[in-house]
């Protein structure tokens, strides 16, 4: 009996090793493009995430501005805002020549320590300006012009004739204050008008530090450091104003205290290039608005 040992001819190697080379580039094909496609997935995130952190720190003082006088400065190609943000409330007990007296509620001691006294605003009960702040700018908020505890702490918790019956509150351990806020001159604040202290803050895109060549979003309080917070965002990162009627923003700087709110043009980058062309990063282009919510009466 005879017996055939048969293997492999060359031609079917060939054929093996061509099915095996076309597989192979498709596989690899295939992965090259998945991680290109996970590395903009996460570029794409990365520049949202950016962006929706700017939204968030900059609702933060913007809600409380008011809507009146609230908007220090505008820039015409609007880069920068500077507007005056509210960081503590409380009511007017009385006014004795150039000093007011005033009960602040409880706040929590690291946002007043952060804070930059710039001055205090009290909210006007009757006349032509009524429901609107009257903002107080001492000329040494800084220093002899600062708040000091009251000498005269029995305008807000006295029963005498004058004086207001407040009780003060406490909460988690925090409590009212009350305070001598000075002025050059008296202000004229009514008795249980309500009040705040206020610090100037300054909103800015320019040149990052951080990605040169692309714009960051700067933060300064007035008296302290100019803080870059969030990078890279492109060219046309702005912010744009509303006015009483409008029903979209304007670029247009509009007269500062016709002002209702801003529209957040909030263009990010993701600060790593995409992975098939190191000058492009991904963009994550969000246009938010926020409108003050300390409003005067109509």
């Amino acid at each position: 009996m005879s017996r055939r040992n048969r293997g492999f001819t060359l031609n079917e190697i060939l054929i093996a090793l061509v099915i095996v080379g076309i597989i192979g580039a498709a596989f690899t094909k295939l992965l090259a493009s998945q991680s290109r496609f996970f590395d903009q997935q996460n570029n794409l995130r990365t520049a949202r995430s950016i962006a929706r952190s700017g939204q968030n720190v900059m609702f933060y003082d913007l809600r409380m501005v008011q809507d009146s006088g609230g908007v220090d400065s505008a820039s015409v190609d609007g880069k920068t805002l500077r507007v005056i943000v509210p960081y503590r409330f409380g009511l007017v007990c009385g006014t004795n020549n150039s000093t007011t007296t005033v009960m602040m509620l409880p706040i929590d001691s690291a946002t007043d320590a952060m804070s930059q006294y710039t001055g205090f605003a009290f909210r006007n009960s009757s006349g032509a300006n009524a429901g609107r702040y009257t903002i107080v700018t001492p000329s040494q908020p800084k220093t002899d012009d600062r708040p000091q505890n009251s000498s005269s702490a029995q305008l807000c918790t006295g029963t005498a004739s004058g004086d207001q019956q407040l009780r003060t509150v406490s909460m988690n351990g925090r409590s009212s204050t009350i305070l001598d806020l000075k002025n050059d001159t008296p202000t004229g604040a009514a008795a249980m008008a309500p009040v705040f202290m206020w610090e100037k803050v300054t909103y800015s895109f320019k040149a990052s530090g951080i990605y040169p060549g692309y714009y960051g979003l700067y933060r300064n309080v007035q008296g302290g450091s100019n803080d870059e917070l969030l990078a890279p965002f492109d060219s046309s990162a702005r912010f744009r104003y509303y006015v009483a009627g409008d029903d979209t923003s304007r670029t247009t700087v509009p007269s500062l205290s016709d002002i209702r709110g801003i529209a957040l043009v909030l263009n990010a980058l993701s600060p790593k290039s995409v992975s098939n062309n190191a000058t492009v990063h991904s963009p994550s282009r969000i246009v938010t608005s926020v409108f003050f919510k300390n409003v005067r009466s109509y």
